[in-house]
């Protein structure tokens, strides 16, 4: 490998001095033509040459290229790069054993007993990996241990995790239904709609009803007399009335991108990433190319942009908008599709200490229907 230097020329007419060069055969490798200035790319003992001419030019070496630039370059990174090199002998040796386990199942009795009878497998933490015949066999036992618990289950090995993935199995029991319910309001509001399918409606629309007041009776009326109980189902649609209150200070932090960053060498096992190299860099755009992937870890460049915060304050009328904003997606959050917002209204804002704050009245489309166990009808004993 061939050493070669870029060397810079300054000076006025700069291209006298290349016709000097060109007539003592010079070998030059590339040229770059700039503003007061030429860039040539040559060897070290045709640099030396170039040096020995009388000129009043300016002649430098800016760059290093070929054996001497990798030599350098491994000499500056020999840590990194000796490191990185033992971290990935260390990884690769560290692939053939389960470092971690993954028991995929809410129920925390399942998860118990799905540890205990891998750990009756000799499959744990630090454990030497098995075979794909070896943990289709060792699925097939646990699924035959517990015929009367686990409907499925799979073991399955990537890198070093081992995923087990469980489905209990449910035992048919029927319920027993009483059958006799009450539609009544989840809410206070104005009714807007009815949809009774079953019950006899005990209101009408434009009704101002309170939380926990029937709507839809199970109870059966004839003559204010109740002759018969069904489970009564429908929808009550009603306007509901909410006032928000929310803050946020003035002041934020704002993030200025200015094109400077790292480029990094980084290795990522089981998503853990370690950085080996950090070289400063112009970064535009942030991307990653991966170098080496085996399914165990991955090695890959990085390019990352640094940012500056800068402390900036909001004007009254972005602050107003964001908080009004946040107060809807709070309203929002709670509707279901076939519900909306009818109106939306400010009524109050102020500043304090550094913060805004505002209160907000909403006037909403919401279904208020809810089940609840048939209300007891007491009648009157008639006198004799």
């Amino acid at each position: 490998m061939i050493n070669y230097f870029w060397i810079e020329i300054k000076g006025k007419n700069v291209k006298r001095l290349l016709t000097k060069i060109f007539k003592l055969k010079i070998n030059i490798s590339s040229i770059k033509y700039e503003k007061n200035r030429v860039l040539l790319k040559v060897s070290y003992e045709d640099y030396k040459k170039i040096k020995q001419i009388k000129t009043t030019y300016q002649i430098n070496i800016i760059k290093t290229c070929g054996k001497k630039k990798l030599l350098e370059d491994l000499t500056k990174y020999k840590v990194s790069i000796t490191t990185f090199v033992i971290s990935v002998f260390f990884v690769i040796f560290l692939s053939n054993f389960i470092l971690f386990i993954n028991i995929e199942t809410d129920n925390t009795k399942m998860r118990n007993l799905i540890r205990d009878e891998l750990k009756n497998n000799n499959l744990t933490i630090f454990s030497l990996k098995k075979d794909y015949n070896n943990l289709q066999e060792i699925t097939s036992n646990i699924k035959n241990n517990n015929l009367d618990k686990i409907e499925w289950i799979e073991l399955d090995q990537k890198g070093v995790s081992l995923n087990a993935k469980v489905i209990e199995r449910v035992t048919n029991q029927k319920t027993n239904e009483t059958g006799y319910k009450d539609i009544v309001a989840e809410k206070n509001g104005y009714i807007r709609a009815i949809y009774s399918r079953q019950g006899q409606v005990l209101k009408n629309i434009d009704d101002y009803v309170k939380k926990g007041e029937v709507i839809i009776s199970g109870n059966i009326f004839r003559n204010d007399k109740p002759v018969a109980k069904v489970k009564a189902s429908g929808k009550v649609y009603a306007e509901v009335w909410y006032i928000v209150k929310i803050n946020k200070s003035l002041n934020y932090n704002k993030i200025k991108d200015e094109g400077k960053g790292y480029l990094k060498l980084t290795l990522n096992v089981n998503n853990h990433e370690i950085t080996f190299l950090k070289i400063p860099k112009k970064v535009i755009v942030e991307d990653k190319n991966i170098l080496f992937d085996n399914n165990q870890f991955k090695i890959y460049s990085k390019k990352e942009k640094t940012y500056k915060v800068e402390k900036s304050k909001y004007t009254e009328r972005e602050i107003t908008k964001i908080l009004e904003t946040r107060a809807k997606n709070e309203i929002i959050k709670g509707l279901e599709k076939d519900e909306y917002i009818i109106l939306q209204k400010t009524l109050k804002k102020y500043n304090n200490n550094g913060k805004m704050y505002i209160e907000v009245f909403f006037k909403t489309y919401e279904d208020i229907s809810l089940e609840k166990n048939i209300q007891k009808i007491e009648t009157e004993k008639e006198e004799e």
